[in-house]
């Protein structure tokens, strides 16, 4: 009887350690498949003649009655929380929607939450923006004008009015900014603009050069005038930010884009 019972308890070890592999098999398969989620922007300008087709591997944002569609001679402001399960070797790109011509083509990064991309076409080619590195010390702000009826310098300024006394509170960004050419500036925020809420209440004024109120594009307010908050700009404990900006004042509503990765 001795002998049974241990022939018993063997037997059922034997099969209780068959199957832990599987056990744990099943749980390795779970853990991979486990879904993840990467904020995906995409900025920059489509200055062809063709409409551009976004797709990330096999989704392809061609419905919200084709409000993803980038049309032509427009900036691109796409922003999604792409959710996907297995790691693989995955794309984004542009299409032509004419041709059917892959016009931009990136592999999204592995273990990010977060990735930026840009494309800039214009001019019959795409641009590169070729950022400088970022120094601890300070912030970089990049802008570029593309408007080729300017021939004169501008002035780039933060402003915003005290609703109280009605005191203007300004501060210069960049001075003596030529079109068609990238130009970066140090920026640290004034004591007037370092806030969240001083940005909400501030707007960003484009002005020719040595100016106070002369507008710079087409001599029109509200298109030299824009709100503050869309730009993100680097507020007080803010360092080492580099901020690019695509600026293309002949776009409706839609005046400017970033080329780096706003989102909080």
């Amino acid at each position: 009887m001795k002998n049974l019972l241990t022939k018993t308890f063997s037997i059922a070890v034997a099969l209780l350690l068959t199957g832990i592999p599987f056990f744990f098999s099943g749980c390795n398969k779970d853990a991979v498949e486990v879904e993840r989620a990467m904020h995906i922007l995409i900025n920059g300008y489509n200055g062809g003649e063709h409409p551009l087709l976004i797709a990330i591997d096999t989704t392809v944002f061609d419905h919200k009655d084709g409000a993803f569609i980038i049309q032509p001679q427009s900036n691109i402001n796409f922003a999604t929380a792409y959710s996907y399960k297995i790691p693989k070797k995955r794309l984004v790109t542009l299409t032509d929607t004419i041709t059917k011509k892959v016009v931009y083509s990136a592999e999204l990064p592995e273990n990010t939450i977060k990735v930026n991309f840009n494309y800039l076409y214009f001019d019959g080619k795409v641009q590169e923006v070729v950022p400088p590195a970022p120094d601890p010390n300070t912030n970089k702000l990049g802008f570029y004008i593309y408007d080729k009826s300017i021939d004169f310098p501008i002035d780039i300024s933060l402003q915003k009015i005290n609703p109280t006394s009605g005191d203007v509170r300004k501060e210069y960004i960049a001075k003596n900014v030529l079109p068609g050419r990238w130009i970066y500036v140090d920026y640290l925020p004034s004591k007037d603009f370092e806030k969240s809420g001083d940005l909400m209440n501030a707007t960003v004024h484009f002005t020719k050069a040595n100016t106070p109120d002369e507008w710079a594009f087409d001599n029109d307010e509200a298109k030299s005038k824009l709100p503050a908050v869309g730009f993100f700009f680097p507020r007080l404990t803010d360092k080492g930010k580099v901020q690019p900006y695509f600026i293309a004042p002949k776009v409706p509503n839609q005046t400017f884009s970033r080329l780096f990765f706003y989102l909080d």
